[in-house]
């Protein structure tokens, strides 16, 4: 096992096209989380793996100065890097699930991972109920850094553009990535389902805040159902589901920006009337019953009706999405699926209701959701029709 620390980075010129080859593997780390990053490190096998460890530890909290060291070189024969963040776990057989997305995308940047309550969970979550095997992630969003594949040599540009960035300061490794692939006009790929989880425990710069953060779609939870091959690509309308509120985010124009606001105030952009939506609960006996359900199994009526809405929005965007434009196909895997359908109330209630109330209230939240993403449906094709 090797340890590496801040410092130059050679260029060695890229290597001829071949198949590909595994990604060379830095777990970054502060080393307050030393044992836990050998932990994670060992679990990967490859020569060309290593621990990189905070050059400044006693500086304020600033994961960037890691991933300027992290994505440097010298790459040797890799063609690619593989940065994963030390709070991860790695699902089942991960590097030959990292080698396959890699064979798939052999020059794109891949994240391994996205927030389940954040605009690019959102976007998992569809792609994963559609059927699709990536999801385009929302540009003006932070990138889900906590496992991110890039070609070599994108890496050893983003590793240059780092070190410039710290030079006046410290901003989050996730939104620097971010505003990198923008400004180079890349597109970040999230594969789906991901191929990682996030660990949880204390966050070192403050994301505590933000409650559980797992995935809306993790392989292992997903009891090893398939990969789709289609690419679900950027949206019109994009359903928000985050602490027990209900949002739309919709872009702004053409620069490739994004607003989140109320759906009532977004929803339009689908075609569909947020009355109708406001009714649709009322329509039919079965929601309105399991809503009285989950009032009387303590969950407010409040949050279980932004559930519910919630969940119309994934049915009425689900249906409206377009044809794939690759060659791949749109059928669900029905256990990736299944737990796409669990994330829409755990993800936006998590952080204000808690998980052990909504473990023990699952199977009636999880009826309405599919009630809802049916409603949604429905509404989406009387619109069109």
């Amino acid at each position: 096992m090797t340890q590496i620390s801040a410092g130059t980075h050679g260029r060695s010129p890229a290597p001829a096209r071949t198949a590909p080859r595994l990604p060379g593997i830095r777990v970054m780390a502060h080393p307050r989380r030393r044992d836990q990053a050998e932990a994670l490190l060992a679990r990967l096998h490859g020569a060309d793996r290593a621990l990189v460890l905070d050059p400044e530890p006693e500086g304020p909290p600033g994961p960037l100065r890691t991933a300027a060291a992290a994505w440097a070189g010298p790459y040797g024969e890799a063609r690619h890097r593989l940065v994963l963040q030390d709070d991860v776990v790695p699902a089942e057989n991960f590097l030959d699930l990292v080698a396959e997305a890699v064979r798939s995308r052999p020059d794109d940047p891949i994240a391994c991972y996205s927030n389940w309550n954040h605009w690019n969970g959102s976007a998992v979550r569809l792609a994963a109920l559609s059927g699709a095997g990536w999801a385009q992630a929302i540009p003006d969003e932070y990138a889900p850094s906590l496992a991110v594949v890039l070609p070599r040599a994108l890496a050893a540009d983003f590793a240059d553009h780092a070190q410039r960035l710290l030079a006046h300061g410290t901003p989050p490794d996730d939104e620097a990535l971010s505003a990198f692939l923008r400004e180079r006009g890349r597109a970040l790929f999230i594969a789906v389902p991901n191929l990682v989880e996030h660990r949880g425990g204390d966050s070192l710069v403050g994301n505590d805040v933000q409650g559980p953060r797992f995935s809306p779609c993790f392989a292992d939870d997903a009891g090893g159902g398939r990969r789709g091959s289609s690419t679900l690509q950027a949206l019109d309308f994009y359903p928000h589901f985050f602490k027990g509120h209900v949002y739309g985010i919709v872009p702004t124009g053409p620069g490739g920006g994004h607003t989140k606001a109320y759906w009532d105030e977004t929803v339009q952009r689908t075609g569909v009337d947020p009355v109708l939506v406001r009714e649709a609960a009322r329509r039919e006996p079965t929601p309105a019953a399991l809503l009285r359900d989950l009032a009387g199994a303590g969950l407010h009526i409040h949050h279980a009706t932004a559930a519910w809405t919630a969940a119309v929005l994934y049915g009425i965007t689900l249906e409206r999405l377009p044809a794939p434009t690759d060659a791949g196909s749109r059928v669900p895997d029905p256990a990736v699926r299944a737990r796409a359908v669990e994330t829409i109330p755990l993800g936006g209630l998590a952080q204000v209701v808690g998980l052990p109330l909504l473990h023990r209230v699952m199977e009636p939240l999880r009826r309405l959701t599919e009630e809802g993403l049916r409603a949604g449906a429905e509404l989406a094709a009387a619109t069109r029709g």
